[in-house]
C-alpha cells in the first residue's frame, strides 16, 4: 500500500537543523522558504515543527499511522468491554461457589498482568526501536486469552482458575497499550501531542460505547447450561463475545504488517532541532552551550500517581457496577447486564464528547487545570454513592422456596418491602404467627411483585445476600438516582484525568526515548487496577458501602493533595537554563 524501504526502518524527513547557520535562526521549509521559527510558533509558545519542515504527504501517512495505533487501542478495550458487565455472572456460572471475595482476584488478573507486561513491553520497544513485532505478539496473546475464556466450561472443576488465567492472558495483551502511547510520543511533535493524546483516548472510550452495546445484544441468547453428555463448547450471551473478541484481534494483528502499517520518529528530529536552536541563542548571548538535562523525576512520579489514580477510579466501576445493581436494586442477572451495559455505552460516548474537547480547553484554561478539575470530580463520585438514609436492601434468597418452608422465614418486624424498577417503598404489618416464624418466605416472581406479610422478602438469584454479609440488614440501600450521579461524576473526570496525566507525562519526558517511562505509567495504573478490585469488593463484601466508598474517598483526597504540592513541577520539558 505505502511504498518502504527495504530494512523497514523509520522513514527518514526533512531535517532543519541542515538549514541553520551560525548567522541566521531562520529555517527552510519543505517548499525552499526561510522563515524564522517565530512564524510557526502559536500563542502558547511552542513551535509547530511538524508544520514548519514536514511535506504533507508524509504528514499523511504519519497520521495514518497514528491511527492504526488508535484501533489497536479500540479494538483492546472494545474486547475488555464487550465482558464488561457481564464478569460476575459468569463467575457465578462458571464456579458458583467462588463468592463476592473470589471476583475482586478475578477482575484484577487482567491488570496484573498488564503490571508485569507493561514495562517489559516498553523496555523492549526501545531496545527494538519499534512497536510493529510486540504489537502482534500482544494481540496474539489477547486471541488466546478469550479462547480459553469462552472455553471454560469445557474444563474441570473448579473453573476459576481458569477464568482468572483468561483474564491474565488478555491482560498480558494489554502490553499493547503501552507501546500505542509510546509511539504517540515518538510520532507526534510538542504541538500535536495533546490533541493526539485525546483523540487516542477517545478512541478507547468509543469502544466503551460500542462494547457494552454488544454484550447487550448477545443478552437474548441467554444463559445455555448443556445436559450431561452435551458438548460443554456452546454459544451463548457470555461466550459469544468472547469469540467475537477472537476475531477482532485477529484482524488487529494484521492491521500491523508493512504493507498498511509504517513507524515514525518526528519527536526525535523536533528535540534535536529545539536544542540546536536553544544552543544557537545561548551563543549569541556569549552563554555556554548547555547539556541536556535529565527530565523532572518528581514531576514524572506526580503524573503516574494522577494516572493511577485515574485508573483506580475506572477499575472500581468495573468492580461494582454489576454488583451493586444486582444487590441494592434486586435486580436478576440478564437485567443487570443489559442496563448495565447501557449505561457503560453511554458513559463511553458522554467521554468521548469530554476528550473531543479537550485539546481546544486545555490551550485556554491549561493542562494541569483541566488535570485538576478531573481530580475533584473522581473525588466527589464515591462521596455520591454513601447510604445516608433510607431502608435496607432486599435480600436474596439461596435456597429454594420448599427449602424456606421447612426451615421457617426469618422475621424483620420493620422491613421495608422495595420495587426494584420505582424505588417505590411499602410497609407491612405481620401478624404474631409470622412473628412465630411459621410462615414462609415467598420468593419475588418479577420486579413489581410485593410481599404480603412482613416475613423476608427475598429475590431468587438477586438481592443482597445478608447471610453472608449482614451489614445488608442494618445499612440503607444505594438508590438507582445516587448511582447514576457517582456513575456521571466518575465518568466525567476520568476523561479529563487520563488524557492530561498522559499528556503532560510524556511532554516532562521532552526528547528522551519514551518507551520504559510509559512502560512504568502503565504499571503504575495496572498496580492502581489490581489494588482497587480486591480492596474494594473485599471492604464491601465485609463491611459494607460506607468503608468500600470511604476507601475511595481517602484516596483521591490524597492523590488532590500530592498534586497541590508538586503543581509547579508539572511543566513541559525545557531545553535551555531559562525558567
Amino acid at each position: 500500500m505505502f511504498k518502504r524501504n527495504k530494512s523497514y526502518k523509520l522513514e527518514s524527513i526533512y531535517d532543519p537543523k541542515n538549514a541553520i547557520t551560525q548567522n541566521s535562526a531562520k529555517v527552510q521549509n519543505e517548499n525552499g522558504d526561510e522563515k524564522s521559527p517565530e512564524a510557526f510558533t502559536g500563542s502558547d509558545g511552542v513551535i509547530d515543527y511538524a508544520k514548519m519542515t514536514e511535506r504533507p504527504a508524509i504528514r499523511r501517512r504519519r497520521f495514518f499511522s497514528l491511527g492504526v495505533v488508535s484501533f489497536t487501542a479500540f479494538i483492546f478495550n472494545l474486547s475488555f468491554s464487550i465482558i464488561l458487565t457481564s464478569a460476575k455472572p459468569y463467575l457465578d456460572k462458571m464456579d458458583p461457589t467462588a463468592g463476592t471475595d473470589f471476583l475482586g482476584l478475578f477482575i484484577a488478573a487482567q491488570p496484573l498482568a498488564q503490571l508485569i507486561f507493561s514495562p517489559i513491553m516498553g523496555y523492549l520497544g526501545n531496545k527494538l526501536g519499534s512497536v510493529r513485532i510486540l504489537s502482534m505478539i500482544s494481540m496474539s496473546f489477547l486471541a488466546l486469552g478469550f479462547a480459553l475464556y469462552a472455553c471454560v466450561a469445557a474444563l474441570p472443576e473448579p473453573r476459576r482458575w481458569y477464568l482468572f488465567a483468561a483474564r491474565f492472558l488478555i491482560g498480558a495483551a494489554g502490553g499493547s497499550i503501552t507501546l500505542c502511547f509510546s509511539y504517540i510520543a515518538t510520532a507526534t511533535t510538542t504541538k500535536e501531542r495533546t490533541t493526539a493524546v485525546s483523540l487516542f483516548q477517545m478512541a478507547q472510550s468509543s469502544a466503551f460505547v460500542v462494547g457494552p452495546a454488544i454484550q447487550a445484544a448477545f443478552a437474548p441468547l441467554g444463559s445455555i447450561i448443556p445436559e450431561e453428555g452435551e458438548s460443554q463448547l456452546y454459544f451463548d450471551m457470555y461466550t459469544g463475545p468472547a469469540w467475537l473478541s477472537v476475531i477482532l484481534a485477529i484482524i488487529n494483528v494484521f492491521v500491523f504488517l508493512p504493507c498498511i502499517f509504517t513507524e515514525y520518529n518526528i519527536a526525535k528530529e523536533e528535540g534535536e532541532y529545539l536544542a540546536e536552536l536553544a544552543a544557537k541563542n545561548n551563543k549569541d548571548n556569549n552563554k555556554e552551550k548547555p547539556e541536556l538535562k535529565d527530565p523532572d523525576v518528581v514531576g514524572l512520579v506526580t503524573c503516574i500517581i494522577v494516572f493511577a489514580s485515574v485508573q483506580f477510579n475506572f477499575i472500581f466501576l468495573e468492580s461494582v457496577a454489576t454488583l451493586l445493581t444486582m444487590e441494592m436494586l434486586g435486580w436478576d442477572e440478564q437485567r443487570a447486564i443489559v442496563i448495565v451495559g447501557i449505561g457503560f455505552a453511554a458513559a463511553g460516548l458522554y467521554s468521548g464528547l469530554i476528550f473531543s474537547v479537550m485539546a481546544p480547553t486545555s490551550r485556554k484554561v491549561g493542562e494541569r487545570i483541566v488535570m485538576m478539575v478531573g481530580i475533584i470530580f473522581l473525588l466527589l463520585g464515591p462521596v455520591a454513592l454513601y447510604p445516608y438514609s433510607g431502608p435496607p436492601p432486599q435480600f436474596r434468597c439461596n435456597a429454594t422456596e420448599s427449602e424456606h418452608a421447612a426451615l421457617g422465614a426469618n422475621y424483620f418486624p420493620e422491613l421495608l418491602i422495595r420495587d426494584g424498577i420505582h424505588d417505590v417503598w411499602s410497609t407491612f404489618e405481620a401478624t404474631a404467627e409470622e412473628a412465630e416464624g411459621n410462615s414462609t418466605c415467598r420468593p419475588v416472581q418479577s420486579f413489581n411483585d410485593t410481599c404480603s406479610y412482613n416475613a423476608t422478602c427475598c429475590i431468587p438469584d438477586a438481592g443482597c445476600p445478608n447471610c453472608d454479609q449482614p451489614w445488608c440488614e442494618t445499612l440503607p440501600a444505594i438508590t438507582s438516582g445516587q448511582m447514576i450521579t457517582g456513575f456521571a461524576l466518575i465518568v466525567t473526570g476520568f476523561p479529563m484525568g487520563a488524557s492530561m496525566g498522559n499528556a503532560v507525562f510524556s511532554k516532562i519526558l521532552g526528547p528522551f526515548p519514551q518507551g520504559t517511562w510509559m512502560g512504568i505509567l502503565g504499571a503504575g495504573a495496572c498496580l492502581a487496577r489490581v489494588l482497587c478490585p480486591i480492596c474494594v469488593t473485599n471492604l464491601y463484601s465485609a463491611y459494607g458501602t460506607w468503608y468500600a466508598f470511604g476507601f475511595m474517598t481517602i484516596v483521591m483526597a490524597v492523590v488532590l493533595i500530592i498534586f497541590f504540592i508538586f503543581y509547579k513541577r508539572l511543566v513541559p520539558y525545557k531545553y535551555d537554563d531559562s525558567n
